[in-house]
């Protein structure tokens, strides 16, 4: 997530220094459910500049950018809420590997890799 935080803050929009905006854990459920738990519950997903990107919100990245967006989210094992189907969240990216693929993938990309 920081490797992926890092890139977005050089190649896609400044991650705002000193504003509460951006987020990651947080025991709670999925926004608008009582019963699952959201991927932040568990330290798998993170939320950048979230009021640059409100929940429902579509478009809010400049087009030209979204496809970088997509391939470092690609490229860390991410999925972004953007492509979600229904209520799109364009501030969101979550682990989306299984943990051998991830511990590999962590390898390959030659990151800190604790077990």
């Amino acid at each position: 997530m920081i490797g992926f935080a890092a890139e977005f803050h050089k190649l896609i929009e400044p991650i705002d220094e000193g504003a509460l905006d951006d987020w990651g854990y947080a025991f709670r459920p999925i926004r608008g459910q009582t019963e699952k738990l959201s991927n932040h519950a568990s330290g798998s997903a993170i939320d950048l500049n979230a009021p640059k990107h409100p929940l429902n919100a579509i478009g809010t990245f400049p087009p030209e950018k979204v496809p970088m967006l997509k391939a470092l989210a690609k490229k860390y094992g991410l999925r972004w809420g953007g492509d979600y189907l229904h209520r799109k969240d364009e501030m969101h990216f979550e682990i989306d590997l299984m943990p051998e693929k991830a511990s590999a993938l962590i390898i390959k990309l030659g990151l800190k890799h604790e077990i």
